[in-house]
């Protein structure tokens, strides 16, 4: 009898253990990012689109100005100033939202695209 209480307890609180131990989860390995750049190309075909050497599936992001407007990936072109918030997957960068800066202040580092 004394054997069997234990053998419970042994088993309840492995239990717990075993719930209560998140550190050893596995990651995604995705990492949520933000950057800002200019579109250097936009390749045909691919619905990627190429900021600050970066290449960035859109498909399926949204795409707004920064004036609220929804824009489609048609209302892209090389030369725009943009925002991106993005996934970072181990396989490329895939776009959340992608939004076109109107006005932007452009450093003085940034080559602008003709």
């Amino acid at each position: 009898m004394r054997g069997k209480k234990a053998f419970m307890v042994s088993i309840l609180l492995l239990a717990a253990v075993l719930l209560s131990q998140r550190g050893f989860s596995q990651e995604r390995g995705e990492k949520t990012i933000s950057f800002s750049g200019l579109i250097e190309s936009i390749p045909k075909g691919s619905n990627t689109i190429v900021v600050s050497e970066a290449r960035v599936l859109v498909m399926g992001a949204k795409i707004v100005s920064d004036k609220g407007s929804v824009l489609g990936i048609g209302d892209l072109k090389p030369g725009l100033y943009v925002t991106v918030e993005a996934v970072q997957r181990p396989n490329g960068v895939s776009a959340k939202k992608v939004t076109v800066i109107s006005a932007p202040s452009i450093p003085k580092n940034v080559k602008k695209t003709p």
